[in-house]
């Protein structure tokens, strides 16, 4: 049968997490797939006290890894380049799978044919103020070329077969985001698709008050604007780069463009979430304002931003 390695990163843990690390445990020694072919690895970025004893309890053969400070991207990293298994599921601290979460990738992938790489899954913040109309916003699907392709990735329910995935990397993985573009760009330059599985589910942890949830949304806004513009002034294969590399000129443009993206995808996707339009729409307008700052922070060559 397929075997599976299931990679936790640990740098998304944060002391206002409604799902802690504990839970997140707890969800995934929940799951309906045979234990024995399951290898579990994580990353410990030094962030969540007695990690490895809250692992060990629960899996005893897991592989910790040692990665201090390191952003949720190196730890992938790290973890993708240590899996033994047939398939590579990725996975954050601050995330709940349901019990059927790895029998699901495995039915999505044993079947598919060699040019997929892997499944992207659904993600669902935990219920909170607005948290459906964010969850649109910020986890919507958006499809690729064909209806059952991925066009993003989503990288806390994501799983892709080893074989491929071990000739390839997150790239730039220091930054918070974006990162995650240019490997589903490398992959479909190299004739790989990554399906989408809507019966993959996930929950995300949702900050649930005002005090920690207004920064949170801002902050992830002003970093995705940020290394949306540093991933395009390095790399001129993504979309927009040579507008972004053009001192910067394209890079109203470029917003523009997401702004009307991200419009569909909430649009598309609300049903699905439970998200009232018209609530999210200041949001959208909101997050694009904040991006579009963030990226001239890029520009002006000001610090980067850790999200995670």
């Amino acid at each position: 049968m397929t075997t599976v390695s299931v990679v936790l990163e640990t740098d998304s843990a944060h002391p206002f997490d409604n799902i802690t690390t504990t839970d997140c445990l707890a969800a995934l020694a929940g799951q309906d797939y045979p234990p024995q072919l399951v290898e579990v690895i994580v990353v410990d970025g030094g962030k969540v006290p007695g990690l490895a004893a809250l692992v060990l309890a629960r899996f005893p053969s897991a592989v910790i890894i040692a990665c201090a400070g390191g952003t949720k991207f190196e730890q992938k990293n790290l973890g993708m380049k240590a899996a033994r298994g047939d398939i590579v599921a990725l996975l954050d601290a601050d995330c709940a799978a349901p019990p059927d979460w790895i029998a699901t990738i495995v039915n999505a992938l044993e079947p598919a044919p060699p040019e997929v790489a892997g499944v992207q899954g659904v993600t669902d913040l935990s219920r909170g103020f607005l948290s459906r109309e964010v969850s649109a916003l910020l986890y919507g699907i958006r499809r690729g070329a064909h209806a059952d392709d991925a066009g993003r990735l989503v990288t806390d329910n994501l799983a892709f077969r080893r074989q491929v995935i071990h000739r390839f990397a997150f790239e730039h993985p220091s930054f918070g985001t974006a990162v995650d573009s240019l490997l589903l760009r490398r992959l479909n330059r190299a004739g790989y698709r990554v399906l989408i599985s809507e019966r993959l589910r996930m929950v995300h942890s949702y900050p649930g008050t005002a005090r920690v949830g207004i920064p949170w949304f801002f902050l992830r806004a002003w970093a995705v604007g940020y290394f949306m513009v540093r991933t395009r002034q390095l790399e001129p294969d993504l979309p927009g780069s040579a507008m972004v590399r053009a001192a910067g000129l394209g890079w109203p443009l470029v917003v523009g463009v997401k702004l009307l993206r991200d419009l569909a995808q909430v649009w598309q996707h609300r049903r699905r979430a439970g998200a009232r339009f018209a609530a999210a729409l200041p949001l959208v307008i909101a997050f694009e304002a904040t991006l579009f700052i963030g990226g001239i922070a890029a520009l002006l060559r000001l610090p980067a931003p850790h999200v995670s």
